[in-house]
């Protein structure tokens, strides 16, 4: 089962793609969970998932919550809302997987994590052409990637052309 945790619009997405997803704010049964909101809610179902190793896709305001779970703290930046760019991704992240270095994506909400304020257990695996950090995976040893991710990307846009190989890598982990 996937947990899902968040709005609507995201919901409707992966459904649209054959994936069921069971929206609920509990872990029992779960086999991955996708969040795509900011709460205390989603902190926790966020650290819960990392103690018993469930994969955790957060999506928008969920790579707020994949960032404040491992301690971390995203500000405001000044960047355009709902603006396709590129951005420069880490194929080496399973997430990633068969996607070239560089993609299309539609930028999500205005606010970033500060490369000053990283937290030591997550990783940069995507940046903006501008230098933001637009991606995050946890790191369950020195240089080895976890199964956390926070992306703030809007995947439920056509201007996000790889959203559904990113979507399908992450059920396939």
């Amino acid at each position: 089962m996937i947990l899902y945790l968040g709005e609507r619009e995201t919901f409707d997405y992966l459904s649209s793609l054959g994936i069921h997803a069971v929206f609920s704010n509990s872990l029992s049964n779960a086999e991955k969970v996708i969040v795509t909101e900011f709460s205390e809610d989603a902190i926790r179902i966020i650290k819960e998932a990392l103690l018993i190793n469930i994969p955790v896709l957060g999506i928008l305001d969920g790579f707020q919550s994949v960032v404040s779970a491992f301690d971390g703290k995203c500000e405001e930046i000044n960047c355009a809302e709902g603006r396709q760019e590129f951005a420069v991704i880490d194929i080496n992240v399973p997430i990633f997987k068969d996607l070239e270095t560089v993609i299309k994506i539609c930028r999500g909400k205005p606010v970033g994590l500060l490369e000053s304020s990283l937290p030591k257990d997550l990783d940069i695996i995507s940046r903006s052409n501008e230098g933001d950090i637009l991606a995050v995976s946890n790191l369950i040893a020195p240089e080895k990637h976890g199964n956390i991710y926070g992306i703030n990307y809007y995947l439920a846009s056509g201007l996000t052309p790889d959203a559904e190989k990113i979507i399908n890598n992450f059920i396939n982990l």
